[in-house]
């Protein structure tokens, strides 16, 4: 078997509700994505997802798009996809960085050895150990009453763990606001703050100081993702777990946050972290070390949303809370049939060959923004 071509599809679909981040990111109106297909000569098809948002990534839309066309695919036609860690070690070797391109591919190249051995892609990566996990679900950067209403809409549907993005508003309104959905809501949810690096280092301890008395479960990246000296202490003043999200990319950066001892868990993000290999690489890390794992999203829709399942059901160090495995509920469509997995605030593994998931062709071609094919 070698691999005979690639299709690119660049995606652009709305949100079914505008998205309020940090200062840092604004407000978000559509998901962009890059979707991979690699085609084989034995009629096999692998699916990948590339999520870049800039800011949050280096890489752009435009810029996956060129590097997997320019650099990526001459090193993969030709070859055979079953040698998959020769294949990264090809990439490893012929780029740099580009860990959002690097990851629809490896996404792709799994798909391809699991439908090929007739076998899911959690069984590549060490075997079931969670056939369902519970979901994490976030609400934008609201004003209490909002933030009540959208949360009881979560509840409603099951979600027992929500993540508040702040890092918009005054100090003294996102405590007001934090104290007051502890206080209705009482211990009957779980509940996680990102700031998204809106906040300075005194901010975050404001905070912190502002809702002693209101337990919260999680605080991630609440400043800019290089300070760390900043990072670790806001640790020191924090009665629960914090989390590196944007200050970890890659294994380096897993071993820095390690040595230094500066946060409690890893925020692991597929298109983020340079796919399933490099992202495993980084969950086995922190297991080392005692330190727990996120499985987070970026706006993704479902390939990219399968493949994280499918790892995070792995995992031994996953956090006890909800897991981003919702991110297509957030859309006003998607081009894959992942949602079919969630059902009342939990997700299930496919165990059907591969990722197991499909992509739905009307409307990959009714969001098509730009396509290229390439060939041998």
């Amino acid at each position: 078997m070698e691999i005979s071509s690639l299709e690119l599809n660049q995606i652009a679909i709305p949100l079914a509700e505008p998205y309020n981040l940090s200062k840092k990111y604004g407000t978000i109106h559509n998901a962009h994505a890059i979707i991979v297909r690699i085609y084989t000569d034995d009629g096999l098809v692998g699916l990948g997802e590339a999520d870049p948002l800039v800011p949050f990534t280096e890489e752009s839309p435009s810029s996956v798009m060129t590097v997997i066309q320019d650099i990526i695919a001459p090193l993969l036609l030709g070859r055979d996809p079953m040698r998959l860690s020769r294949l990264e070690m090809h990439m490893d070797h012929g780029i740099q960085g580009n860990l959002t391109a690097r990851g629809a591919i490896n996404m792709a190249l799994y798909d391809i050895v699991g439908k090929a051995i007739n076998t899911p892609v959690y069984q590549l990566l060490g075997g079931l150990r969670h056939e369902q996990i519970p979901l994490l679900l976030g609400i934008g950067s609201l004003d209490l009453v909002q933030s009540i209403t959208a949360i009881e809409k979560l509840r409603n549907n099951g979600v027992t763990t929500v993540m508040l993005k702040m890092g918009q508003r005054p100090i003294a309104d996102e405590i007001k606001r934090f104290v007051g959905i502890r206080k209705h809501f009482g211990k009957s949810i779980k509940l996680v703050v990102d700031a998204n690096q809106g906040w300075d280092p005194f901010e975050a301890l404001e905070f912190i100081e502002g809702i002693k008395g209101y337990p919260l479960d999680l605080l991630e990246q609440p400043i800019e993702r290089r300070n760390l000296n900043g990072m670790k202490r806001i640790r020191e003043h924090l009665p629960c777990p914090l989390s590196a999200d944007e200050s970890i990319v890659d294994a380096h950066d897993a071993a820095t946050l390690i040595r230094q001892e500066i946060v409690d868990v890893f925020s692991i993000k597929i298109s983020k972290n340079g796919g399933l290999d490099k992202s495993k690489l980084i969950s086995q890390m922190a297991a080392g070390f005692g330190l727990k794992c996120l499985m987070n999203s970026m706006l993704e829709f479902g390939i990219t949303q399968a493949a994280s399942l499918h790892l995070g059901c792995t995992l031994t160090n996953l956090m006890a809370c909800g897991h981003a495995y919702g991110s297509v509920t957030r859309m006003a469509d998607d081009i894959t049939d992942f949602d079919r997995n969630i059902t009342d605030g939990i997700v299930k593994v496919s165990s059907a060959p591969g990722l197991g998931v499909s992509l739905k062709e009307d409307k990959l071609a009714k969001y098509t923004i730009d396509q290229v094919k390439i060939k041998k």
